[in-house]
């Protein structure tokens, strides 16, 4: 049953395929919803060459996808040698609400890369900025992204990356919250129906989010070159 409401929902990913030294970058989008979709994509390619030379590959635009449509939005053709290496990122964001939706991404010869990359994704995908990504399973924990949404789309400082809600489902009724930023976990809670426990896990949830963004601020003006 869980699997089966997970797979509802709109997936992105980026296929590869390489022809000696050409990689093509293909970004899809996966609509396993029975609802008509009108949506943004952002496609963003990094490629670091054996010079040390930076350079970035954007394309972006909006699209529709009718219900449990497969559909191809852009492709990226990059010439990469063996000591070149490369990030690329997919967003989807819904047309309508600006959320995010679904991501995906992709690297290779990633060891190559140096820390000054992390600028340029930073300037690339700056218009990520205070997006949200609802995976919740439960009413409990859609009624908690919503309060979170609504309070976190107010505040002034907001993580350059985006932020997720997801839920796990543990036994019995009850289930797993966890707020996650780049991928790590900062914060979870189990879930509980009453609305004074849900603010207070809010609060948590703003506080452990703005300590992270402040060491990740501290640790990135340490190595500012």
């Amino acid at each position: 049953m869980v699997y089966g409401q997970e797979e509802k929902k709109v997936n992105a990913r980026i296929e590869k395929s390489i022809l000696e030294n050409q990689i093509k970058l293909k970004a899809v989008i996966v609509n396993n919803t029975a609802v008509y979709k009108e949506l943004n994509y952002l496609l963003i390619a990094i490629k670091k060459s054996n010079d040390g030379n930076l350079s970035n590959n954007r394309q972006s635009g909006k699209f529709s996808v009718n219900p449990s449509e497969v559909k191809v939005l852009s492709e990226i053709n990059v010439n990469l040698g063996s000591k070149d290496a490369l990030k690329a990122f997919l967003y989807i964001k819904d047309e309508e609400t600006q959320k995010l939706i679904a991501k995906d991404s992709l690297e290779l010869n990633n060891d190559l890369f140096k820390k000054k990359v992390a600028k340029v994704e930073e300037d690339a995908v700056f218009e990520l900025k205070g997006l949200t990504i609802d995976d919740t399973k439960t009413k409990v924990g859609k009624d908690f992204y919503d309060l979170f949404y609504i309070q976190y789309s107010q505040l002034p400082d907001k993580s350059s990356s985006a932020i997720t809600i997801s839920e796990l489902p543990l036994r019995g009724t009850s289930g797993q919250i966890n707020i996650q930023i780049d991928d790590k976990i900062i914060y979870s809670f189990m879930t509980n129906p009453s609305d004074d426990y849900l603010q207070e896990q809010l609060a948590a949830s703003l506080k452990y989010i703005k300590e992270f963004n402040a060491r990740k601020n501290l640790i990135k003006n340490e190595f500012i070159y």
